[in-house]
């Protein structure tokens, strides 16, 4: 069981659920309202915010971010396949080293020039 919560598009909070779920709810993504997964560790004491979304429409790349406590420590990437962001979810939540190695991980900044 992954320590975490779920939160979804379409209102869905899941706490604690198995790598396989978590697949699942992102494999299923790109329907209209059922666009995005984020995903929080529980118990995390850390300051700021810290978690990892994707966004998936249609048959385009998904959209992955994470947030590692402040809009300078905020990077997105997009990944082709829904296998390969739930492996990148789950080292993420595992704190697996190196989990965000192998990636062209860019600052994300809002379109306003504002960061997040």
């Amino acid at each position: 069981m992954l320590p975490i919560t779920v939160n979804t598009e379409p209102g869905e909070l899941r706490s604690g659920i198995e790598a396989e779920e978590l697949a699942g709810l992102i494999a299923r993504l790109g329907t209209d309202g059922d666009r995005f997964v984020v995903v929080e560790q529980l118990a995390d004491e850390r300051e700021g915010d810290h978690y990892i979304q994707t966004w998936h429409e249609g048959d385009g790349p998904y959209e992955v971010e994470y947030r590692d406590g402040s809009a300078e420590r905020h990077f997105g990437v997009r990944i082709e396949s829904a296998e390969e962001v739930a492996a990148v979810f789950v080292a993420w939540v595992r704190a697996t080293e190196g989990w965000a190695d192998g990636y062209a991980w860019e600052r994300v900044v809002l379109a306003d020039g504002e960061e997040d």
